[in-house]
């Protein structure tokens, strides 16, 4: 493929992959996000650099991991000389727009970066007298200054129309919704029946001694003891109006594409930085841990003129791959900084192998208290965002490590909820020893397949059996 293709990027905020109907959600009907998935490839595991949106959007846009870029907090930002994709494709003559919130670029360079561009980002709608805990839920007025997600739309209809020549574009439209908290106008607010959502298991077992400090921290900052079963199902139920919202908005999105004759020389790449509780571990809104609500999350990807057409990739892909695919489908050069794997070659040869584990951050070097403290949050801000850690997951068993907090080993086949902490089981011993290093071997920046390494299987203690290993004379 050739650089002559535009590229439409759609960033909905804190969007959980199992909230879409094409990732098996039982009644939410999103239907246009289904067709496109249908019209292009879904990946089925795919999972976000970090819980927390500056650092995912920066290692998307870098195809870098946290640990590597540096960037561990909500706010964070990174210059536009650092090696990324929109620098790659502004480099190449692309026209550039972007409407809607940014956490990736040095606010200061915006102008500078886009051609054309509307920043905004609305927090967590502090300012709306509604919104008084993480699990708020209310009807947004239609006229509100928040209620921005068809006029971003609007925004990036109009630049499409308008740039439809011999130049090339990028288009990045970064949605607010689903982020708490949980609003939306009608019809979208009376959408969804709140007596029609089941709450998850792990919410009804309350606090749990084996978890992280930093999760009941959460819970007690949060004032969850408050919520009611019906505040809860509310609040799904309004999220849920909040993914129909944008389900709408990709609609239009497309028929604007088909309508201008772009259809057929436009990349669109879907995807979110991450998810959210949802009342899952009794909480809500996002922290620094690695639960699969947080942490996987939805990526469809069309391509014009591939036989990609309602495929599923079903191996373990990480967000770091998304930019180093779209820059071989587009033609252009990937940085050497980058070290994501392209998925080019998989896609177009029928494969969907995926990598062996992925690898997940988040948190910054300060401690986690030891206690709950005595103030009562919306969002989890200091002192919920602080404590180190990292995850890496192999397909079946999720370790979760922390520098100063509970660890936690889950077996997903056994516990999809994750309710049950197997750091601690001597019957897991060999299985978290071996999960330790590959995390450490990862967070070192070496993975086991680009040196030829050959794990054991899960459960094998890797000192009872050699390694077999064929080392490329390159790595010396």
């Amino acid at each position: 493929m050739a650089d002559k293709f535009n590229l439409l990027i759609i960033t909905p905020d804190q969007l959980r992959a199992d909230y879409l109907s094409c990732y098996g959600h039982p009644f939410i009907n999103t239907q246009h996000i289904d067709a496109l998935a249908e019209r292009g490839v879904r990946f089925e595991r795919c999972y976000c650099a970090a819980p927390l949106c500056g650092p995912s959007r920066i290692s998307f846009v870098t195809s870098t991991y946290v640990g590597e870029h540096g960037h561990r907090n909500y706010g964070s930002t990174i210059d536009f000389r650092v090696p990324n994709l929109v620098a790659q494709l502004k480099r190449a003559g692309y026209r550039l727009g972007m409407f809607g919130k940014n956490h990736c670029f040095t606010y200061e360079q915006l102008p500078m970066i886009w051609d054309e561009l509307d920043e905004i980002c609305l927090g967590n709608y502090d300012g709306h007298p509604k919104f008084k805990h993480s699990f708020s839920s209310f009807t947004l007025e239609p006229d509100h200054e928040y209620n921005i997600t068809a006029r971003l739309t609007d925004e990036a209809i109009d630049f499409i129309q308008r740039n439809k020549g011999d130049r090339p574009f990028l288009l990045w439209v970064n949605y607010q919704d689903p982020h708490p908290a949980f609003t939306c106008p009608e019809p979208y607010a009376s959408m969804f029946n709140p007596a029609d959502f089941s709450l998850p298991p792990s919410f009804y077992r309350g606090p749990d001694p084996n978890a992280p400090r930093r999760l009941y921290n959460w819970w007690v900052h949060s004032e969850m003891a408050l919520a009611t079963e019906e505040d809860v199902r509310k609040a799904m139920a309004h999220y849920c109006g909040q993914i129909r919202y944008i389900d709408d908005q990709v609609g239009r999105l497309w028929t604007t594409l088909e309508e201008a004759g772009l259809t057929e020389n436009t990349i669109v790449l879907f995807f979110a930085d991450h998810g959210e509780f949802l009342a899952d571990q009794g909480v809500f809104h996002k922290l620094p841990v690695f639960y699969e609500c947080l942490v996987r999350i939805p990526v469809i990807l069309y391509a014009p003129q591939t036989a990609w057409q309602g495929r599923v990739y079903r191996g373990l892909v990480e967000e770091v791959d998304l930019t180093p695919t779209l820059l071989d489908l587009l033609g252009l050069s990937t940085p050497l900084t980058m070290v994501g794997r392209s998925l080019l070659a998989d896609l177009q040869q029928g494969r969907d192998e995926g990598k062996e584990d992925v690898l997940v951050e988040a948190g910054i070097g300060a401690p986690t208290p030891q206690h709950p403290l005595p103030v009562a949050h919306k969002a989890p801000f200091a002192p919920n965002s602080f404590g180190p850690g990292a995850m890496i997951f192999d397909g079946r068993y999720k370790l979760s490590f922390y520098a100063d907090d509970t660890c936690e080993l889950y077996d997903l086949e056994q516990d999809p909820f994750e309710m049950h902490n197997l750091y601690f089981d001597p019957t897991y011993q060999s299985v978290r020893q071996q999960l330790e290093e590959r995390l450490l071997r990862r967070l070192l920046g070496v993975r086991m397949r680009d040196v030829g390494v050959k794990w054991p299987g899960p459960g094998i203690d890797p000192r009872s059996e050699p390694l077999e290993t064929s080392l490329p004379n390159e790595l010396f």
